[in-house]
């Protein structure tokens, strides 16, 4: 009789397993990108402060940042497959320049190879990206965005303490509109401080009109250590009451799915034929490299969470590239296990300062 690890080691090479296996190889990798202009009031996020003027190309952090993922990338075990989703969340990624995009683009390419019908989506922020850099990152392969609305209420972005502006909303709308990435969702938040459900209509019939290809809905959770933690209890006036924010849920899923939205995830809506490839492989527990300050990994039945601090990440990264072994602070997981953890917004924690 085969022992348990004989058996899991032939399984290994089974393709026929794969599908419900822990051990599957990834064809899917998160990358971290850190770097915020400022932290929102509700954000517990391993993230890095650098200011409204500092971005890619003026930050040394950002840069430094960057090294340092490529090599993370250059340490990482191909496990045969090529990508076939790629994710770039944070933070900002849009903070870093079109050239730092393609060259950790280029760098998963010559470590893992990347599919040529590979979903590649990166995170913008209003007011961080102009045409040019879309143009740029799009002829390299990018070919979905996901772009950080939450409201376009200015009273309300200013309540949450977002960077951007309305304005700067429909600007970015615009771009995206143009046709150098046609496939692009809006995050949207409510339970907001102050927010009513007039102020939710207004999002929802705000979002119908534009008919992004997909839409995110999260409700604002007050996190240990935030800034609304200082401020608000959950349910307490001038957050909306539980009740309140149940009907902002029902109000949104009763509207998106009468205009041909599939609420096919609980945060997540898609017209026809354009649900997030990527979201769905937390979804459905399938395996994933998770890259970068704070991404967790799901590779060979482990999840590895790495380090949420800058100068953590860095001493865990040099030990990484010199030993080989980066299974640190791993949690084991079976095949069929229920978790559908992911990485990007399920992920928390505060990191230091940009330290330029």
């Amino acid at each position: 009789m085969k022992s348990a690890q004989s058996a899991k080691s032939a399984d290994r090479l089974n393709p026929s397993v794969w599908h419900d296996r822990a051990y599957a190889p990834p064809v899917a990798a998160y990358l971290h990108i850190p770097f915020c202009r400022r932290r929102c009031f509700y954000c517990d996020f391993p993230i890095s402060v650098i200011g409204d003027r500092r971005d890619g190309s003026n930050s040394l952090g950002v840069q430094t940042y960057v090294d340092q993922l490529c090599r993370e990338i250059a340490a990482t075990p191909n496990q045969g497959r090529s990508l076939e989703t790629i994710f770039f969340g944070g933070g900002t990624p849009s903070l870093l320049t079109a050239a730092q995009i393609v060259r950790l683009l280029e760098m998963l390419d010559r470590q893992f190879g990347i599919a040529a019908t590979a979903e590649i989506s990166i995170e913008l922020d209003p007011g961080t990206f102009d045409r040019a850099k879309l143009a740029t990152i799009a002829a390299a392969g990018v070919n979905r965005v996901s772009l950080g609305v939450q409201t376009f209420d200015d009273r309300l972005l200013q309540a949450i303490g977002r960077s951007h502006t309305a304005d700067e909303i429909d600007q970015a709308i615009e771009l995206l509109q143009s046709g150098l990435i046609e496939n692009f969702s809006l995050d949207l938040m409510a339970g907001l401080p102050h927010q009513t459900a007039e102020d939710w209509d207004r999002t929802l019939d705000r979002a119908i009109a534009i008919a992004p290809p997909h839409l995110s809905y999260y409700d604002l959770i007050v996190e240990p250590g935030t800034v609304f933690d200082r401020y608000y209890q959950p349910g307490a006036d001038p957050l909306p009451s539980e009740a309140a924010a149940a009907e902002m849920y029902r109000r949104a899923a009763d509207r998106l799915t009468a205009n041909r939205y599939d609420h096919y995830e609980i945060s997540n809506y898609a017209q026809p034929g354009y649900a997030c490839r990527h979201n769905l492989t937390y979804w459905q527990n399938q395996t994933y490299y998770g890259l970068g300050l704070g991404a967790t990994s799901y590779v060979n039945g482990q999840r590895v969470a790495r380090p949420r601090r800058r100068d953590a990440y860095g001493d865990w990264l040099d030990r990484y590239v010199e030993s080989g072994v980066a299974w640190v602070d791993t949690v084991e997981v079976e095949a069929g296990d229920g978790d559908r953890s992911g990485v990007g917004v399920g992920d928390a924690g505060i990191t230091d300062g940009d330290g330029d």
